[in-house]
């Protein structure tokens, strides 16, 4: 007999096979923070002709509020290699925190219109776990007499909103302004009396950046003869009162009446 030998040498390059864990969307992140701990990732299904080495994966500690990828590598025991992705969304749920400026009380309105204007409202305090986009008021640029409530809205970098409400009172200290009739001159008294009834007095001139509620006089039914003053008063619609004076003089024009006593002749 003789022998002879013969290397026959296989080679494995079969790729292992694997398939990811379901892919996981709308994690919250992690309150008061802008990304996601402790998500559980799942196992991959993995196989191999020879045998499976290994399996890791990149998988961050922190996952951002977005969208990591993930991938996993399995290694079978010839180092073959492959991978598969697997999806992982995190989404930022929590709203933004605002506090809002103090409320502002006994604003006085401007001296020529019912409303304040030029305010300043203060800033509001406002804090969020991914960042604040914007924050805007309802404010209008007048604010009218009375209470106005001002909408403070805060929106996060992710489109979260939170609303707070600062209150404006205005109030009205401008008194109203009166101009009286002119002053009243020959007026005759009644036949007869020593006054004068039925004097028209005229109307005053009023104004108020409010409004005027009402006006009144104490004048009397009758004037005596001689110099009366009559005191106009206007009261506008936040019970300001402002008053103006109007003479009215009475003269008495009749003569008095007399009548003689009996005629006296001469007795013999």
């Amino acid at each position: 007999t003789s022998t002879c030998t013969q290397n026959v040498t296989v080679k494995d390059t079969q790729l292992p096979t694997i398939v990811c864990p379901p892919n996981k969307s709308l994690i919250s992140a992690d309150p008061g923070k802008c990304y996601a701990t402790g998500i559980v990732l799942g196992a991959p299904v993995v196989n191999d002709n020879c045998g499976v080495a290994s399996v890791t994966n990149d998988a961050p500690v922190q996952y951002p509020v977005g969208t990591t990828l993930v991938t996993w590598t399995v290694t079978d025991a010839n180092g073959n290699v492959n991978t598969c992705i697997q999806t992982i969304k995190v989404v930022d749920t929590q709203s933004p925190l605002i506090i809002c400026p103090s409320s502002l009380t006994d604003v006085p309105a401007d001296a020529t219109s019912c409303s304040a204007t030029g305010l300043s409202l203060g800033t509001p305090v406002t804090s969020d776990n991914c960042g604040i986009k914007s924050v805007t008021n309802n404010a209008p640029a007048a604010f009218p007499v009375g209470t106005t409530i001002v909408t403070w809205t805060a929106t996060d970098v992710h489109d979260n909103t939170a609303t707070c409400m600062q209150t404006v009172e205005v109030a009205d200290y401008t008194p109203p302004t009166i101009t009286c009739p002119s002053d009243l001159t020959g007026i005759l008294a009644d036949a007869g009396k020593c006054y004068a009834t039925g004097v028209s007095l005229g109307t005053p001139v009023t104004s108020d950046n409010c409004g005027v509620a009402g006006v009144t006089n104490d004048a009397p039914a009758q004037f005596p003869v001689g110099i009366t003053i009559v005191t106009w008063t206007v009261t506008d619609n936040a019970g300001l009162t402002a008053t103006c004076t109007q003479s009215v003089t009475v003269t008495d024009s009749q003569a008095p009446v007399i009548t003689c006593p009996a005629n006296l002749t001469a007795v013999p």
